[in-house]
């Protein structure tokens, strides 16, 4: 009688060194290259380098979650974007240390401080810890608003209950505009408004080949999708999508269901998007890579989806495209999009929705 002892193969997914270690390289290697960008190790902070000089009379904002979605958050950091950015290990959240030593770094405690805008995506792990940092800076005296954001089409009400959707790429979307007002001056109260009121108007849903492999050097039950197919709806995380798709359909058929997915009012679970029957419809489009999308493609796509939406009498107003919350090197890509308020809504105008879209911003990975 012989046993057998069978052992996994090793390979690498990731050029990277030890997963432990990888967010702090490439932090550290962003902020050597960036002058206008500091990085605190201990808690894994990259901010702005005038932020103690801005924070005196700005609200300052802060986008944080898991790394491996990289450039978010730390692309995004910079004049006329984020103030600070707070990152997990991959695909786990900061901890609650961590994103309470954001809220310092972000304000002083003294009567003049307009306050901090903290944002992140809808994930459980990522609200406990921040809802504990926060607790523990309101009762120290800072002035603190806090909006995570779902955006994920995929989750509808049915599936998502109270807990709701998760976070995509709409609180990036929504932050463009809420940090170009924070950037020209206005308050906290007004900054957190809007930035509320995008994520209430926006969704996402995403496609893909394949679910994320992990850096761990070791291949371990990674769920595979079987050849040529593709799951619509996957989440950013290896998340269950809404079905898988075989043979792969063409790339108007695949924009085609995406689109109605997002603006199907019709759909009582997933008609978040409300848009009108009476009135002009507008859109500022998104189209990201997960990982390892090419520009090529995406621009493809993005062709695609401009004219599914014309057809159903939705113009898009402005377009961005390329990686901009990815999930490690993974192929596929999502369609965000977001409403363009109408003048008589009045927490945010159409002309400066598109002005603060349009203004410049001085950080790393945004497309102008």
């Amino acid at each position: 009688m012989t046993t057998e002892t069978h052992t996994h193969a090793r390979e690498t997914f990731h050029f990277i060194n030890e997963p432990t270690d990888a967010i702090n390289e490439a932090a550290i290697g962003l902020t050597e290259h960036h002058p206008g960008l500091s990085y605190t190790p201990a808690h894994k902070i990259v901010y702005r380098s005038d932020l103690d000089t801005f924070r005196r009379d700005h609200v300052t904002t802060i986008g944080f979650g898991g790394g491996g979605h990289e450039p978010m958050f730390s692309g995004f950091v910079g004049p006329s974007y984020l103030s600070c950015c707070v990152s997990g290990n991959i695909f786990a959240s900061p901890t609650a240390t961590q994103i309470l030593e954001g809220i310092k770094l972000c304000q002083s405690l003294d009567s003049s401080s307009k306050g901090t805008l903290v944002v992140c995506g809808n994930y459980t792990g990522d609200i406990l810890n921040a809802g504990l940092a926060i607790t523990r800076a309101t009762a120290m005296g800072y002035k603190v608003r806090f909006l995570p954001v779902g955006d994920d089409v995929a989750v509808g009400r049915k599936k998502g209950g109270k807990v709701g959707r998760r976070g995509l790429s709409g609180h990036v979307l929504a932050l463009k505009i809420a940090c170009a007002l924070a950037e020209q001056g206005d308050s906290l109260e007004r900054v957190g408004d809007v930035m509320e009121y995008i994520g209430a108007n926006s969704g996402t849903i995403a496609v893909a080949f394949d679910r994320v492999a992990l850096p761990n050097g070791i291949i371990t039950e990674i769920q595979t999708l079987p050849p040529a197919t593709i799951e619509l709806g996957l989440g950013c995380h290896g998340e269950p999508g809404l079905r898988q798709m075989s043979p792969v359909p063409s790339p108007e058929a695949l924009t085609k269901d995406m689109i109605k997915l997002l603006i199907d009012t019709s759909d009582t679970n997933r008609g978040f998007i409300p848009f009108s029957s009476t009135r002009k419809n507008e859109v500022i489009l998104l189209v990201n890579s997960s990982g390892s999308t090419s520009d090529e493609v995406l621009a493809r796509f993005a062709e695609l989806a401009i004219a599914e939406l014309k057809r159903e009498g939705i113009a898009v107003r402005r377009l961005t495209l390329g990686p901009i919350v990815t999930s490690l090197k993974q192929s596929g890509f999502g369609f965000t999009i977001w409403r363009l308020p109408d003048t008589e809504e009045g927490v945010l105008d159409r002309d400066e929705a598109l002005r603060c879209w349009d203004k410049k911003v001085g950080v790393v990975a945004w497309r102008q």
